[in-house]
């Protein structure tokens, strides 16, 4: 029997998550394209686009194993069809997922084009199930957001028919990040298995992503592609033997899903790169003026067409409408009339005090809940706890995607711990020997992450700094880099099995909460549907007028005979509705 090349193996791994990031991309590129000549969002865009994605795979890498990348692209298409079925078959239950989030892809999916409509203006006599109400708030969100994640889910849902299959891109990035990073660490610079695998899967298992992959939340999705983003530009200052091509492939991807899934990525993905253009420019200058020349044409024209694309193209429903209507392009956010910061309405009444480091420590120490004066007490503050503590009561709190405080996971706070103190032994040790070419681009990656914390709002909110998650990743890689070390090696594995428990805990509250309350909902809408049977109509009180978003999964299953109404006799509970 022929014995199987594990180099092939990993070679399938990461060209399946390259195709599945092609795939994404597409998706959003080609959907984008179509509504500036008026074509919205049909059942046809899901097959065409991944015969698009299959040709556009297969030409990238037409010099490789032709064998090889087909079974890559297979692979990625099980995996994609895969999340697609069990994610359909969970219902979403989260405020955020049934308001604007379901609002927009559930009128993308009915014909709305974003590039020239405002979503309120999109009723039932253009194709949508119901009108939107004009007391709605959450059409100034659809409206002005970024949309990436709704546009891929919006494609999917005209597929499927369900739009609980959209869910997928948070788990399907996951796979992403990890098939990447494991090729990397383990066929290109030739880790052990141990270290590869605990890299690679740490970089895309956390308390941020693990929570947030059965319903529509995006700040998961964000993590991993601004992870995806530093690994890139630190394999890019590398210049170690390795695919440049490829390379700036996954950059310009990361970059355009970064800045289209949510606002912040723009900032967090334009401090970033910036910073490493900077310094590739005088790495390049210190080479001499045809290096230097060279260096700045190439990253020049790259910048300014992922940029053009990323905002212009795919972002043009968002930042550049929102520029040209409102003189903003991070309008309602910024820009004349603009919204309350809902990050600093939220905070806990006790951080009004505070400077941003004291917040940023204060919630990283604390006990995992959700303190703020709009879901308890205004006397309620953020509990302080020892490291390595916790309660049952603390460890369900981490079924809730949008966790105010402690949010990185119950074990946190000792990850923490050890990651400043390995930081700091990192630093000295790079200077001592003397490694400009790995300390220079670790420091970029520290401070910049350092002035985000300290300058940005909402540093208490862990989905809103999911960029701080590299700061352990970093520690840990480097820990793990040598089994020789075996100080050091050991120290990792440490670190390793805490942040494995840490995530865990937080996916095992996951899995159990969406188990109960897709249970509940199921059981509630199976009711309301059998309650319709043998009605002519049937009037609906929803529990407020933002969760509009919920009636898809009514139209999804065939229920139309129903009528919105402001108040109603009745009180069975729905899906987010009284009847």
């Amino acid at each position: 029997m022929k014995k199987i090349d594990k180099d092939i193996i990993i070679e399938i791994i990461k060209k399946s998550a390259l195709f599945l990031l092609i795939e994404i991309v597409f998706i959003l590129l080609v959907t984008t394209l179509l509504f500036f000549v008026g074509v919205t969002i049909t059942k046809w865009h899901l097959p065409v686009i991944t015969i698009l994605s299959i040709i556009g795979y297969m030409c990238f890498y037409k010099k490789d194993n032709w064998k090889t990348n087909a079974i890559a692209a297979l692979l990625g298409l099980v995996l994609l069809i895969g999340t697609t079925f069990i994610e359909g078959k969970i219902y979403d239950f989260t405020a955020d997922g049934n308001t604007y989030h379901k609002l927009a892809i559930g009128s993308m999916k009915n014909g709305w084009n974003p590039n020239y409509e405002d979503s309120k203006d999109f009723k039932k006599e253009n194709g949508n199930v119901f009108d939107t109400s004009e007391k709605n708030i959450n059409t100034l969100w659809i409206d002005h957001y970024a949309k990436g994640t709704e546009i891929y889910a919006a494609v999917i849902y005209a597929f499927t028919g369900n739009i609980e299959t959209g869910k997928s891109y948070t788990i399907l990035l996951m796979y992403v990040a990890f098939g990447i990073l494991f090729s990397y660490l383990y066929k290109d610079k030739k880790r052990t298995l141990f270290t590869s695998l605990a890299v690679s899967i740490l970089l895309a298992f956390n308390a941020i992503t693990v929570v947030q992959i059965f319903n529509y939340y995006v700040d998961g999705a964000l993590m991993i592609a601004i992870l995806l983003i530093l690994y890139t530009c630190i394999v890019e200052s590398d210049k170690e033997k390795y695919n440049e091509k490829e390379n700036l492939l996954i950059l310009a991807s990361s970059i355009l899903l970064c800045i289209n899934i949510k606002f912040t990525g723009l900032a967090f993905a334009g401090m970033f790169c910036f910073v490493f253009y900077v310094y590739w420019l005088i790495k390049a200058y210190r080479q001499g003026k045809e290096e230097f020349l060279k260096t700045f044409k190439k990253y020049t024209i790259f910048y300014v067409i992922t940029v053009i694309v990323s905002i212009g193209i795919v972002g043009y429903s968002s930042y550049t409408r929102n520029m040209i209507d409102h003189g903003h392009p991070l309008y309602p956010l910024y820009g004349e009339g603009h919204v309350e910061n809902m990050v600093v309405k939220e905070q806990p009444t006790s951080f009004q005090d505070k400077n941003h480091l004291e917040i940023f420590l204060i919630s990283i120490f604390s006990k995992g809940e959700n303190v703020s004066p709009i879901y308890s007490s205004e006397n309620v503050q953020p509990t302080l706890k020892i490291p390595f503590t916790m309660s049952k009561e603390e460890i369900k709190n981490y079924s809730i995607p949008d966790i105010r405080v402690g949010g990185f996971g119950p074990l946190f706070s000792v990850i923490f711990i050890i990651s400043m103190i390995g930081t700091i032994y990192i630093i000295i040790k790079l200077i001592k020997d003397k490694k400009w070419d790995i300390l220079v681009p670790y420091l970029i990656i520290l401070g910049v992450t350092a002035i985000l914390i300290l300058a940005l709002d909402g540093n208490y909110w862990a989905r809103y700094i999911p960029y701080f998650y590299a700061v352990p990743i970093l520690v840990l890689t480097y820990l793990l880099w040598n089994k020789d070390k075996k100080v050091a090696y050991g120290l990792g594995v440490l670190v390793s099995i805490l942040m494995i428990i840490n995530a865990s805990l937080v996916l095992g509250t996951t899995i159990k909460s969406t188990r109960n309350n897709d249970a509940y909902v199921g059981k509630k809408v199976n009711e309301f549907i059998n309650y319709c049977h043998d009605k002519e109509t049937v009037e609906i009180q929803l529990n407020h007028i933002g969760v509009q978003g919920a009636l898809y999964n009514l139209d999804d299953r065939g229920v139309k005979n129903y009528e919105i109404k402001e108040k109603i006799e009745g009180n069975r509970e729905g899906y987010f509705f009284q009847y």
